[in-house]
Order: C-alpha cells, then structure tokens, then sequence
C-alpha cells in the first residue's frame, strides 16, 4: 500500500522532473541498495519470475545500467526494485493500485501470468523513455496479464502516470509539464481521449470492453472516465482488518493531504464527497526533492486528522486494544497517514535533460521509515555502493541482520516511534539537517563532476561515486550514534522511579543530557 507523486520539468525548480515513492509493506523486507552494470546476455536465456506461476520470460541481448533500491532474495533471477534511475536517466515507481467495481472483478480475473512489480526491474534494464516504458507496459500486460498496479515513469523529458485494470486492461496519461500528480493506491485516470496519442495511451479493448459491459454509454454526452468505469473508492481495507469495508477516505486522505501541502491556494476538503480530486495540479512554488521528502514524512500534524497528543482517548490505556499500537506517536491513527512506519524505502529521483546522464540522473535514496532515515544521493554512473547497504535478506527467510543499513535505521524508527516523546528529539532533526547538508551541497558537487566530465569521464564517475559512497558511510556513523543516544535514552525514560530530578521531560530535555 504506496504512496508516490511526480512532478514535471516546470513545476520542478531547477527542470527536473521528478519521482518520489514511500514503499510501505512487512517491515521485515529488508532494502538493498545496489548498482546493477550494464551487461550482456546468452541466446535462449530466460528469466523465472518469482511469486509468479512459474512464469519464465525472455532475456534481452543486453540490459542497461541502473541503481535501485530493491527487494532481493538470494538465488533468484530477479528483485523486486522499490525504485531507481538508469542510465538515460530513466526513474520508474510503482504502487499497489485502487479497487475495481465488484461487476469489473467478476468480469475482468486476473490471468494466473501476472508479472506484478517485478517489471521495475526490466523497465530500467530494457527501456530509454517514458513512453518507451509505458508502451513495453503494454505489450507485457498483452502477453502476461495485468493486476490493478500504478506505475510512475519519468525521462528527463516527461512523466507517465500508467494504471491497470486486471484481465489485460491498462490505461496511462502524461503528467503535464507545469503539474504534479498524487498516485495512493487509488485509480486516478478520469477523463480520456484516446485519439491523443501525445498525451493518452491504453489497451485497444479498454474502451470496447467498458460499453460492452455497460460500464460507460457513449451516447451520455460525457467523455470517457476511466477511474468511473472501472474502479470504486468505497473497497478498502482499515488498518488491523482483514476483508472489504466502506471507507473510502482510508486512501484519499493521503492524496488530499499531499496536494494541500503543495498547493497552499486550494481549499480541498478532507471528506470530498465526490470522493475525486484534482488530478493533475500546478504547485504554490516550484518544487524540490527536499519538498518531496517533507511530504513523504507527514502524519497529517496540524490538521483535523491529527490523532497525536488528544487526550480524549476512547480507551482506558494508551494501547490500542483492537490493533495492538502504541498510541502515543504520530505513527499510529487511525487515518492511514503519508509517513508510516511501515515505510521499508523512500526517495526521490531527478532527471535533467541540460546534464549528462550519468551526472543528471540521481536517486535521494532511503532505507526504512522515511521521518527516522537519511537520503543519500546516488548517481545514475555510480558503479559501486557500500556493503552495509547491499545486505538485508528478504522473504520468508528475512532476519535482523546486524551488519545491514537497513536494519539499523529500521530500528532507529521502531525506538522513535514506540517511545516517541522521549526519543524524537533524537532523531528527526538529526537527519533533517543531514539532509539539508546534502541538498545545499548538490549544486557544487554537480559543478565539480561536469568539469570532471569534460577533462576525464571516468574520473567523474570515481569521484561522483566516492561523493556518493562517503555520504552514505557517514550516514551509518551518525545513525550508530543515535542508537547508543537512543539506548541510553530509553534506560532513564523507561525507569518509574527516576532519581536524576527530571521527572518532567520538558525540564531533562532541556538540561544538555542526552537522558
């Protein structure tokens, strides 16, 4: 259950255009963070899809270079990339999507060949654009089948928002140029017009198939809605239940937060009736990865929505007695909030069309929960990462590993977040100001590699990946330091009978002791 949004070269401040993606699943997925070489292939060679029926695939002659954050499991001839850019600055994200009409489901199964999100992976490896991208999207769901999976994908150039609809249904629309789009695990194509190709693209049967079965009349007057004929915002699942429920508003808060957040003019209501908003949207003022980022850790702080530090408590504990959570933290409400500490990647990427690519594709990569995590820029030319961030088993046979990035800012988050009051000073501002740093120093670094490039291209690439990997070492330094703060915190929060006098917090968090 995901959550991204991406922006168009006008309404980003420097021209980029740009992806950003929480990944939110089992907290136990563990990230990796590795850079895959370009890289030639045999004749005949296939690839076996995992979870999937058993599905093999065909290998291409040669896959192109990448960085990802991906889910990966020892032995397979795939991962499961959360996220990354290639080498001609291509980024893709992906996101569980919205729920289909009970009368689409019925009849529009799902084909037993689905690929599911394992296509991120083959999109960097195999394509040069967007819309490269989002017509092998199509020739794949052709072949193999579609699940309800949103895809972001963006070139230096432009941005696709894709949808699928099950059976061998899809759909994909270009961002506007001078707009951001929200995408929360809901369908958010409205109005389409197929004949524009520039902007439009679909499945040939998408439209026959919705007035076959009565999902659309085209005699109505009205343009043709994709997100009205096939899906519904009234199937979702609340936190801590399982099966179909009427709260429509469990994903739509999300996008209507993050649209609040970057266009301050609109008054949107967070319980829309129509249960629709804005699709494409101009932001107040041009946006930056550091915007994306401060989007990506909201809890709705200052809303209506805001369930942090009420008082009124429809329990007698502070422990939630239907779901098991902590209360006492931003964390856990009951609206299902941007920033969740389920959150197992977030980033953002950038691609430039005025830069070469290796120096104008980058990722601002995160491992773990996105408020509790630093974000780390690496290169689309990076050859190499640290080996703290290329450990971290996933699946069934996934494990606290103590030498894995992940795992170590998985932890800062779950400390944070269950001891929030004693602990968040700690934390959130620690890597807010490291990733400030990061960001006021991207002007100069690019400055030094586009003269790198110019004298010697494998020096740039030596010195953006030492950049890079020097960043994220130091990130691990300042996270083993916050854990021992973190620890030495909680063994005087944690003791009732305090003797050190600073029994108020507001008096001990004031005092210059970490405790």
């Amino acid at each position: 259950m995901c959550f991204m949004i991406a922006v168009g070269k006008k309404a980003s401040a420097d021209g980029s255009t740009m992806v950003a993606r929480n990944c939110d699943s089992n907290s136990t997925e563990a990230q990796r963070i590795i850079a895959y070489p370009r890289k030639k292939h045999q004749p005949h060679e296939l690839i076996r899809i995992p979870d999937s029926n058993n599905v093999e695939i065909p290998q291409v002659e040669e896959t192109f270079a990448f960085i990802a954050i991906t889910r990966y499991v020892d032995g397979d001839d795939i991962g499961m990339v959360a996220g990354g850019v290639n080498e001609f600055q291509l980024s893709a994200g992906a996101s569980t999507g919205g729920w289909l009409k009970k009368e689409v489901e019925d009849i529009s199964p799902m084909p037993e060949t689905v690929i599911g999100d394992y296509r991120m992976q083959l999109i960097l490896e195999r394509c040069k654009t967007a819309r490269e991208a989002i017509e092998w999207l199509g020739q794949n769901v052709a072949e193999y089948g579609a699940r309800t999976d949103n895809y972001i994908i963006a070139d230096p150039n432009e941005v696709w928002l894709y949808e699928e609809y099950q059976d061998h249904h899809w759909a994909a629309v270009r961002v506007p140029d001078d707009s951001f789009v929200v995408e929360g695990n809901s369908f958010r194509i409205a109005d389409f017009f197929p004949e524009d190709t520039a902007n439009y693209l679909c499945d040939p049967d998408l439209i026959p198939f919705a007035i076959q079965h009565g999902l659309w009349d085209p005699n109505s007057g009205k343009p043709f809605n994709v997100s009205r004929a096939y899906g519904t915002n009234n199937r979702n699942r609340p936190r801590g239940k399982h099966g179909e429920f009427e709260q429509p508003y469990y994903s739509l808060h999300r996008i209507w937060r993050s649209i609040s957040l970057l266009n301050t003019d609109l008054n949107l209501d967070e319980y829309e009736p129509t249960q629709e908003y804005p699709l494409f949207v101009k932001p107040s003022k041009s946006i930056t990865p550091e915007m994306l980022i401060h989007v990506l850790k909201d809890t709705y702080e200052g809303t209506d929505l805001d369930e942090y530090g009420k008082t009124d408590m429809p329990y007698g504990t502070i422990v939630d007695p239907v779901t098991g959570h902590y209360r006492y933290s931003p964390a856990w409400s009951k609206s299902r909030i941007i920033g969740c500490p389920q959150t197992i990647t977030s980033w953002v990427t950038q691609s430039r069309s005025w830069m070469p690519n290796e120096i104008g594709g980058l990722i601002w990569a995160g491992l773990a929960a996105t408020a509790s995590s630093p974000h780390i820029p690496f290169y689309a030319c990076h050859k190499d990462t640290p080996s703290a961030y290329k450990i971290g088993i996933a699946g069934d046979n996934s494990v606290y590993l103590p030498d894995s990035a992940y795992w170590l800012f998985e932890n800062i988050g779950n400390i944070m977040n269950l001891f929030y009051d004693g602990t968040v000073d700690l934390v959130k501002p620690v890597w807010e100001d490291f990733d400030h740093r990061r960001y006021e120093f991207q002007n100069s670094i690019e400055q030094i590699a586009l003269n790198l490039y110019k004298e010697d291209k494998q020096k740039m690439i030596d010195f953006l990946t030492s950049y890079s990997n020097g960043v994220a070492l130091e990130a691990l330094e300042v996270g083993q330091d916050m854990l021992a703060k973190l620890f030495t915190r909680l063994a005087m929060v944690n003791n009732p009978q305090t003797t050190r006098g600073y029994e108020n917090p507001a008096e001990w968090k004031k005092s210059g002791f970490i405790y």
